[in-house]
This record gives structure tokens, sequence and C-alpha cells, in this order.
């Protein structure tokens, strides 16, 4: 089958995705819409990856995987504090020349009123199948118009795609969605990228001091995900202990206030700013760490969560979220859960990390076969001949 694998998340900096940034990250990246598109082509499909962009002119590249990805231009009204978004374009090039209509970017369907997710739904429903993935969001966001449109909108997908328990309850309660229409499935994360490694391995690929303790965040710099607890607690834990070092891999909005915070507390041997890096390289950052932090209060299934178990190192995280939950437990290994905002509970927790060898020993059996790449492509397949026996 042919899948459009649309991403409907609108990039907030004019030109995020120029050419350069196509060509130079893009097109090489491990990100999950790529590794669904690996996952799907693996059991015979083939998938083209939709970006909608800023950027004024439609442009087709090429994947390291193979894919094509077409970045489409959007068009904008003005509409009170926040422009309605859509794109003619986008629904011209899906429409009669895929079989499935795949909505990948769940987390984004929130946030908009309307937004892309609803536009695309509407055009598109009664021409083909429409897949959405569903990540939850911040439920106090949805006002009664918010609420009506996404409950319009979600109805008419033929199926809804959650990685998580807490999202399928929100659909069926909040939404009314039937539980047939409902499908619980795990993001596919490369299992042979993100292996669990020696630190003799690692030696040569990145730079790192075999005598000091890593400690690693990986995602958007941001304040929703727990950046400024993290430096805090990091102030005080430094004062009493010169070799542990937190590190901070991504990018966002606070990347100046977080330099600023390291230089004005003289934490520059303590705290390292390594801003973007590529997956692989990321891979052999969770192999040299102590432990993973995922504390802040963003929803959604998080990728990065699953690629610190699948290598084996433990998670710090935060249990305001039910996707934590379902992912991290002391008892089995995979890390600790504390409590958002709390600084005692996540210094006690670095402490345990560092001083009990057992929660090292991560049990990684279950979750390499629940996360896989092969796993997911088989179980998209069986849902779109599902789809399409409904539908003859």
């Amino acid at each position: 089958m042919k899948i459009a694998l649309v991403s409907v998340f609108l990039e907030n900096d004019q030109g995020y995705l120029d050419d350069d940034f196509m060509e130079s990250v893009i097109c090489k990246e491990d990100h999950f819409y790529h590794r669904i598109a690996r996952s799907l082509k693996m059991e015979g499909h083939e998938s083209t990856v939709f970006y909608i962009s800023n950027e004024k002119e439609l442009k087709k590249f090429k994947h390291k995987y193979g894919h094509e990805i077409i970045r489409v231009p959007v068009k904008k009204f003005p509409f009170f504090h926040e422009p309605l978004i859509y794109s003619s374009e986008l629904v011209k090039q899906i429409e009669n020349k895929f079989d499935i209509c795949y909505l990948v970017s769940g987390y984004y369907v929130m946030y908009k009123v309307p937004d892309m997710f609803d536009y695309v739904v509407k055009k598109l429903h009664n021409k083909m199948p429409i897949i959405a993935r569903w990540a939850g969001g911040n439920q106090k966001w949805l006002f009664p118009i918010r609420k009506y449109l996404k409950k319009k909108s979600l109805s008419n997908c033929d199926k809804i795609i959650c990685s998580g328990k807490d999202e399928i309850s929100i659909l069926k309660e909040k939404f009314k969605i039937s539980e047939k229409k409902i499908a619980h499935m795990l993001n596919p994360i490369d299992i042979e990228q993100f292996k669990p490694r020696t630190k003799s391995e690692i030696i040569g690929k990145i730079d790192f001091d075999q005598n000091k303790k890593y400690f690693l965040y990986v995602g958007r710099l941001t304040q929703n995900h727990g950046i400024e607890i993290l430096l805090d607690v990091f102030k005080t834990i430094c004062k009493n202990n010169k070799d542990i070092i937190l590190l901070l891999i991504g990018d966002g909005w606070m990347y100046e206030k977080i330099k600023q915070y390291i230089k004005k507390n003289n934490l520059e041997s303590s705290i390292e700013l390594k801003g973007r890096l590529d997956h692989k390289t990321i891979s052999y950052y969770y192999n040299i760490s102590s432990a993973l932090f995922h504390v802040g209060a963003s929803g959604g299934m998080p990728n990065v969560v699953m690629e610190s178990i699948v290598s084996g190192l433990p998670v710090i995280a935060a249990d305001g979220t039910a996707a934590n939950r379902d992912l991290v437990n002391e008892q089995d290994g995979t890390g600790i859960l504390v409590e958002i905002g709390n600084k005692l509970q996540l210094e006690q927790a670095i402490s345990k990390i560092l001083f009990d060898d057992k929660n090292n020993n991560l049990k990684k059996s279950d979750a390499i076969k629940k996360f896989s790449i092969e796993k997911y492509g088989k179980e998209m397949s069986k849902i779109f001949q599902e789809i399409i026996d409904q539908k003859i």
C-alpha cells in the first residue's frame, strides 16, 4: 500500500525547515516519523513523509532510508490571538495518490482552533481512510469550541493510535470514541542503534572522562520539560561532588538562558550544553551515563525514555504523566519515578542511582520486544488491512 505519513505540526520559527536544514538534518535523522516509514517498508508498504512549513516553496527530498519527503507550504488566516492554518496543496498532494493517510504528529492535534489536523480530516475523510496518532495533551486547554472540533475530527478518523493508557481513557471518556476505533501501540525504536555498550566501546566516538559520573537530559530546552529544577538540583549537588556532570542535549528558546545560568553560577565544569545531536551520537551518551532525566510535565509517549530503557540506562522520570508510569518502574529496574517539581525526591533519586548498584542492572528483554521497529510494522499492516476490508 501507499501510505502518506503527515506531520500536522507547523514549526514556529520562519525558515526552520529551509533547504539546508531539510538536507543536512531531516533527511539524515532517525526521527520516529522516519522509523515508522522504515517499519512499513519492511512489510512492503511505500511511505511518503509530509512536513508542513512556513517555507513558500513545495519541495521534495530523499531520506537516507529511501522514502520521499515532501515539504508543503501552508497558508495563514488571522483569527483572534492565533492564526488558522491550512494547506490546500497538502490535500492536493495526498488526495487520490495514497491508499491511507496517517497523521503522525499526534501531540500537536490539541493546540489550534482549528488546526491542520482538523483541516486535513475534514477534506479527506470521505475520500480515503485516515489514521491519527493521538498523544494526549493538556486537557485544561480544551475550551468548548476546541473540544467540539477535536471530537468531530477524531470521530471521522478510521483508527486512532495511542501509545499511553491514559490517552485511551481520555478518548473514551472525554471524546466518546468507540474502543473499536482505538489501538494501543508504542513508538518504534531502533534497537540495534540504541543497544547497550560498555564505556570501553565508546572510547574514540565521543569525548568523555571515564572517571566522571554523567547524568543526561535529551529533549527540547523549554520550560515545561523541568530544566529549571534540574539546574537548581545540580547546582546544589555539584558543590559536594565534583565528579558529577549534567549533559544537556537539545535546543530551544531556553538555550541562552541556561548558558547564562551556568556562567553566573560557575558551573562550567559541572553542566555541559551539547546542543542538537544526531541519534547515533545520542546513543553513545546513553551508554556512558548513569541515568536519564525526564522530569517535566510534557505529555505523550517519550521516545527518549524508551531509547534509554533499550540502552540499559535507568530513567529518573516525572510521576505526573501516565506514559512515564507505563514505562518506568523501580521494581523491574527501569528507573525511579519522582513527583513533578519535588527537588528533594529528585536529589534522593540521583543519590540512589549513584550509590545503589542494583539500579544499574536493567531488565531489558521485554522492553526490546515491545519497542522494536519490526513489531510496529507488523501491527500497522494488520490495522491497514482491517481498515481497507471495512471500506470494501
